[in-house]
């Protein structure tokens, strides 16, 4: 188990949410709205490639805070990692796609994935920088 378990649960909820916030405003704006989708790689890019980047910004940011008073950073990191892209994954299929009917098509974008990948992997290697530069 995560040594903050309580405060990972919450950092994921608040990735998943700019996240969702995001989209809203996109489907709110009619210029950001009718983006062409890119088949494969991303059904809405207004949406995808901007919370790529804000999410690379902010995992980095959070799992520094998160991990800079854990003795095993590594292991903490890859725990964290898991916690973030689970619960976006969960988050994700119950509000967006059962919720408001997004269909499990949601799933076949690229960027999607990839970014469940990013919340995986940023803090996993946030750990392993830490602990060597500690050690």
């Amino acid at each position: 188990m995560p040594y903050r378990l309580g405060k990972a649960f919450v950092y994921a909820v608040l990735i998943w949410l700019i996240g969702f916030i995001w989209g809203s405003i996109v489907f709110m704006t009619p210029q950001l709205r009718t983006i062409a989708p890119i088949r494969f790689v991303s059904i809405n890019p207004a949406i995808s490639f901007p919370i790529l980047v804000i999410w690379v910004i902010v995992t980095y940011v959070i799992a520094r805070r998160y991990l800079r008073r854990a003795v095993d950073k590594v292991g903490e990191g890859l725990k964290l990692g898991v916690i973030f892209s689970t619960m976006n994954v969960l988050l994700d299929l119950l509000v967006l796609v059962l919720l408001f009917k997004a269909g499990f098509t949601y799933f076949i974008s690229l960027t999607v994935w990839l970014g469940y990948l990013l919340l995986l992997i940023i803090p996993w290697v946030i750990g392993r920088t830490m602990q060597t530069r500690t050690t």
